[in-house]
Parts: structure tokens; sequence; C-alpha cells
């Protein structure tokens, strides 16, 4: 405290704050209010950048400039490490919070126009903290904020980090919050930007976490009449609604036969690979579509079934989302031909995958079925 070691000494002594060791606090919450009420508001906005800019140096791990007034580099490489001070533990990801917080406080109307995106991905790199915890109340605070500092014009300057857009990352996130919390408004409103604003590819978790949110509220139709048309949007081959008893057969018919080259052995072994993130929020996709076809008796059960397994053997992509619709094609082949052998056969597959996969989220629905209505004829 140099320089000002009297003014904090005569503080303490009028019991208006608190020093100890390195640290100085104020005795009341209220004094604390009352002091940062009277700062100008001007003044206040440069403080918080301030003690942001700070921060937010102090936990960059790319930092080569001293000059802690300056963005470049004020990010890098976020990591957590772990630093005791006066009986508490303090992390770089919660120094990181509260730079943010200051950075908030000033909000974007303060801050530069070149700024702003930088700040933004302070937001990002916050909110995804708190979602891998599970606080998607919290988290979905700072995706709004980043979100608020970044703007409309975001999805017209493309502004590329690490090879992603983090514009579309804040408003997945914000959504997926959303839905974690029930918001079902600000679901429908942040997927809604996305799907207007990125290619259908870039668009499919949005579209998940739409229909997850439909799904909570049961409404299925509404999810088969949108995933039927994103389906084929995908130029996957499923018939026109209202689909025939031809059409499902046709289609059996067809899936058999490329299934036939293919035996278990095959595709097991290639099934080791990881699946690229665009086949598997397709595989998704159908997934959601599929119990939603399920949970109305759809007659587009069978035909969602057989162009997932089409799907999934074509790419080589056997997910646990493979193993339900694998299941789902020996189950049709003993109601549809009364072929129990071929039945057992998907069966095996589907176990296959599930013990590969070791999913235990996915292993109710697959062995219900598996167990419950195929190897009970057996």
């Amino acid at each position: 405290f140099d320089g000002i070691r009297t003014p904090v000494q005569n503080l303490s002594d009028l019991g208006f704050i608190e020093v100890a060791g390195g640290l100085v606090r104020f005795t009341h919450d209220l004094i604390q209010q009352h002091v940062y009420e009277s700062i100008e508001l001007e003044q206040r906005r440069t403080f918080h950048i301030e003690i942001g800019l700070f921060l937010g140096w102090k936990v960059s791990t790319s930092r080569t400039s001293s000059d802690a007034s300056s963005l470049e580099g004020a990010v890098g490489k976020m990591y957590i490490s772990e630093s005791k001070s006066q009986g508490s533990v303090i992390t770089e990801r919660s120094l990181l919070s509260i730079a943010t917080d200051h950075i908030n406080h000033a909000g974007p109307e303060f801050v530069e126009q070149s700024e702003r995106k930088s700040f933004a991905i302070w937001n990002l790199e916050v909110g995804k903290e708190l979602s891998a915890r599970c606080d998607f109340g919290c988290a979905l605070h700072y995706y709004e904020q980043g979100i608020a500092f970044v703007g409309n014009e975001v999805w017209v300057d493309e502004c590329d980090i690490n090879g992603k857009y983090f514009c579309l990352d804040l408003y997945e996130g914000a959504a997926e919050a959303a839905s974690a919390i029930r918001n079902d408004t600000k679901v429908k409103h942040y997927t809604n930007v996305i799907i207007r604003n990125v290619p259908l590819d870039n668009s499919l978790p949005a579209w998940i976490t739409l229909i997850s949110s439909l799904e909570s509220h049961g409404r299925h139709l509404e999810i088969l009449e949108k995933g039927i048309k994103l389906i084929q949007l995908l130029n996957i081959d499923i018939p026109p609604p209202p689909p025939s008893p031809t059409a499902v057969m046709e289609s059996m018919a067809t899936t058999t036969i490329a299934a036939s080259q293919y035996d278990i052995n095959l595709i097991l072994s290639t099934n080791q690979s990881k699946t690229d993130r665009h086949q598997r929020n397709v595989l998704r996709l159908f997934d959601a579509i599929t119990v939603a076809a399920y949970s109305v008796s759809s007659p587009y059960l069978p035909l969602l079934t057989f162009a997932m397994v089409r799907y999934s053997l074509k790419n080589h992509i056997h997910e646990t989302e493979s193993a339900f619709a694998f299941a789902g094609f020996g189950y049709f082949h003993i109601v549809f031909k009364q072929d129990y052998v071929r039945g057992k056969y998907w069966a095996d597959v589907a176990l296959g995958i599930l013990k590969q996969k070791r999913a235990i989220s996915a292993t109710v629905r697959v062995e219900w079925l598996v167990y419950g209505h195929i190897l009970m004829w057996f």
C-alpha cells in the first residue's frame, strides 16, 4: 500500500474498511454500495474496464505485452490453475469470470466496436465453463452478454476463432442453456436466429435443441412435420407424407438389399473411428424424430428406422443412435415378414454396438426393444 498507506489506515480506524495481509475490503455492503454509487457513471465504467482488462491479462497464457490496456492476446488459451489465497482456492477460470463481469458492467456501448468481439469471447469461455458444470442459468446470462457485444452484424462479418464461428457457438450455447432450464421462449428465439443465418448443415445442433424443447412439451406431431422436411432437405431418401403401406414395404426391401452387403463382423469392425460432427448430428436428428414417431404411433416409424439404418451402413457410422435403429430393423423383420432369424441378427448387431460404445444412456431403450420384443421369441 505504498503511497496510500495513510488514507487506508484512516479509513480502517474509522471502521469503513478492513485490512488483512494484502487484502482490503469494506466492512459492510451498504458502505461499498454508497461509495460505488457516489462515483460518476462514466468514471465507474472506466474503472470496470480497467479492472476487467487487468484480470483478463492475468489469465492469459499468450500475453507478451505488459500493457494491460491492450486487448491483444488478453484471452489466449484459457486453462485452470490453482493458487491458494487466504484459505480459498482461486482458479484462472474464476478470475476470467470476474474480469468478464467487470467488462459486462461497463456494457457494449462503452466499448470500442473493434474490441467488442474480444469481450464476446470472454463471455463465451465463461458460459462454456458454467455449462460444463451444469450451471445453465448463469451460463445463459454470459452467452447473452456475449451476444449483446457482437450484435447482429456478426452473421455478416465472419469472425473465425480456431476454425469455428464463435457467434454460432454463442447462440448454440444460449439455446442449449435455455433448453436445460426449460425457457422455451428463448430456445425458440435463439434457434430461429441460427436457422435463419447459417446453412442447414451448420444449423443441425440448433434444430436438435429445438426438437428437444418441443419433445418436452409432447409436441410430437410438430416434431414429425418439421423433421421429415429436414431429412428431405438433407437429401436422404424418405417418402413424402402420407406414407403408404406399399412405400413402407418398398423401403424395407431396399434397406434389406443394402444391408445384405454387410455382416456383423464388418459392421462392428468399421465402428472404431470417430464419427464426424455432421454425421453424428444427422443421427441425433434421426433419433429425436424416430422417438416422436413412436410416441404417436406414426406410420413413419418404420420408414425413419430404415432410412437411419441405410445412412449408418452407407457412411460406416454406428453410434448409440444407430443401435436403436438396428434393433428396430430387426423388430420389423419379425413384425412384417415373420423373419425371426434376421430379427435376431440385427438385435445382435445393436447389442454389439452398445457393448463397444459402453452406452449406458442408450441401453434402456435398446434392451427394451431387443429383450422385450425380439429375443422373447427365442
